[in-house]
């Protein structure tokens, strides 16, 4: 189960595609035909296409300023994309040093240097630079910094005003973020219906982080009293979208029979497609629902192991060990299984609650048993 501090956490940055291509120039007439037969190239995918598109209009020396402005920017995103950052990186400073006021090209330099350098000083420059014009995608990269204290002293009140900035200019990237500080009371006073209602707002504009979000409320009852179905709903809307979070969350969802019929094969397949996108915790989950073994079909003792190990090398909290042991014992390891949970038992205190659970397990690995869910 998810507890109330994935609530807290940063909203995940958009991949550089995604956001690229949602800050497309608009072309001057002239140069309108080439511009829409890039464009519908990196609609498709095809970044090389655009590439030699736009360098057939750079190299024909007859482009107006205005448009010599919008081939070299996109063809930096479309480098970018290819991942030819060099070169994607001195098309967009020629861009800038045409329209130095240019918002998309600077927010896109930011990028480059936020993601791919990881400088986070030259990106807080360059989006402080298109903030103050007023474009609300770099106010919530700028604030996302603050929030993060990467490049910037760590500041949640700066972070507040330029995320309600952008929310004020119906930008769809600030309602979760701006949410999350109401939820935690960062920056502002504590406010959990006012978070909701703007993972709400959110999930109107089509955040996919916003259903995760609202998903999570619903199920735990925080700023809005508590509906499972709902937060499965939401759940599967994002998680269907690829976010890893949700999937993980919904597999739960499936695993206790929370808001939906309790499917462990459901659960399975969910915490595996969260899995490949490294979330670790649902690793965990994955591997003790296959050491537990509540189906034949789900059932998978040197898989859970594996995915044991990969979620302590990351974390090695208890939880972890505790779904370690139960893989060692469904392979018939029991010696690792016992000292898996002697190991934690011996770091625990003596009043901590789980230590009845974990003693009963080694009870049953000591006698040559399996944990059995």
């Amino acid at each position: 189960m998810l507890n109330n501090s994935c609530m807290g956490t940063m909203p995940r940055l958009l991949p550089l595609q995604n956001i690229l291509l949602l800050c497309w120039l608009a072309p001057i007439l002239c140069f309108a035909n080439t511009f829409d037969a890039a464009q519908k190239a990196a609609t498709d995918g095809r970044y090389k296409d655009v590439v030699e598109l736009l360098s057939i209009s750079i190299e024909s020396g007859e482009l107006e300023p205005q448009d010599e402005v919008v081939a070299y920017s996109n063809r930096g995103v479309a480098y970018s994309l290819l991942q030819a950052y060099g070169l994607a990186t001195q098309d967009l400073k020629h861009a800038l040093s045409i329209d130095s006021e240019n918002t998309l090209t600077l927010n896109h330099l930011g990028l480059l240097a936020e993601q791919v350098d990881l400088d986070y000083i030259t990106a807080r420059g360059y989006y402080e630079r298109a903030a103050l014009i007023g474009f609300p995608g770099s106010q919530v990269n700028l604030a996302n910094l603050y929030r993060s204290g990467k490049g910037v002293e760590q500041n949640f009140s700066m972070a507040f005003e330029l995320y309600d900035v952008a929310v004020k200019q119906n930008y769809g990237m600030a309602y979760v973020p701006l949410g999350l500080l109401y939820l935690n009371g960062e920056g502002v006073a504590k406010n959990t219906r006012k978070a909701v209602g703007l993972f709400e707002q959110g999930v109107e504009a089509g955040v996919i982080d916003a259903h995760y979000y609202l998903g999570h409320s619903l199920e735990k009852g925080v700023g809005t009293p508590p509906n499972l179905k709902l937060a499965v709903e939401h759940y599967r809307f994002a998680a269907i979208q690829g976010h890893g979070q949700a999937q993980n969350s919904l597999g739960y969802m499936y695993r206790r029979g929370l808001g939906v019929e309790r499917d462990y094969s459901e659960a399975a397949l969910w915490y595996e497609l969260a899995s490949e996108q490294d979330n670790f915790e649902a690793k965990n989950r994955l591997s003790w629902l296959l050491a537990g073994c509540p189906t034949e079909k789900v059932c998978n003792g040197e898989l859970a192991v594996r995915l044991a190990k990969e979620a302590v090398a990351l974390d090695n909290n208890p939880g972890y060990q505790d779904s370690l042991a139960a893989a060692y014992a469904r392979v018939g390891k029991y010696d690792l299984a016992v000292a898996t949970l002697e190991s934690v038992l011996d770091s625990l205190p003596k009043d901590a609650r789980q230590r009845a659970g974990f003693e009963t397990r080694l009870r049953s690995y000591q006698q040559g048993k399996p944990h059995q869910l």
